[in-house]
């Protein structure tokens, strides 16, 4: 009877003892077989995401759009539908320049209302182009929040010679400054790519150009010339 009883402990000890051994190799393989699951789900979401965030930027471009068709109803233009595109088609300038003092009309025609009216031989950026019954019109920045429509005959591709600036556009993180030297305080820190409003320039006794900009928050100081560009 003892030596049965000893036969059935050493019995299960070792059968114990083998599934400890092989016990970790299982988990392994099995965790690396979930791993590359989930890489494999990983890749397939991956293509997904790219193209509901493009669709979502779609969207949001075609919000856009019908608000400004509704404000220029509401106004008592004409619609116009202006193109929806992320770029501007081939041949549009990117930089444009008006010639004499040029009215920024909601949509493409005169018939829209004026958002603004710029001086001459200022530069404003185009988002887009519509060819319309009168000629070509381009959709333009005014400010970061505000775009209209300005007529291609009030405006060059060529920029003069007495240009003004009318925005200053940062190329890294900048100061803000009370005033035109780095001694100053610091009023904000914009962001790499931020469009501030041009006010003016000056040139301290360093020799070095400085620019008096508004913020979007509505801050108004002075940044350095080298840490930005006008356009």
């Amino acid at each position: 009877m003892k030596k049965k009883l000893l036969a059935t402990v050493g019995t299960v000890l070792g059968l114990s003892l083998l599934l400890t051994i092989n016990a970790p190799t299982s988990t392994k393989a099995d965790s690396n077989l979930l791993l590359a699951s989930v890489e494999w789900v990983q890749a397939q979401l991956n293509p997904l995401q790219t193209k509901v965030a493009s669709l979502e930027k779609q969207v949001a471009q075609q919000d856009a759009t019908i608000k400004q068709l509704q404000k220029a109803v509401a106004d008592g233009g004409t619609v116009v539908v202006p193109p929806v595109t992320t770029n501007p088609p081939t041949g549009t300038p990117a930089v444009i320049y008006t010639t004499t003092s040029a009215k920024v009309h909601s949509g493409a025609t005169r018939s829209y209302k004026v958002i603004s009216t710029i001086v001459a031989n200022k530069g404003l950026t185009v988002i887009g182009e519509h060819k319309g019954a009168d000629g070509i019109w381009y959709n333009v920045e005014i400010s970061a929040t505000v775009k209209g429509w300005i007529f291609s005959g009030d405006v060059s591709t060529t920029k003069p010679g007495n240009f003004v600036p009318s925005k200053v556009i940062t190329k890294e993180a900048t100061n803000v400054r009370k005033g035109a030297t780095t001694n100053y305080t610091s009023l904000e820190t914009v962001a790499k790519g931020s469009t501030l409003t041009y006010l003016g320039s000056f040139k301290n006794a360093n020799g070095e150009t400085w620019y008096n900009v508004q913020t979007p928050k509505g801050n108004k100081g002075w940044v350095l010339s080298t840490l930005t560009e006008v356009k």
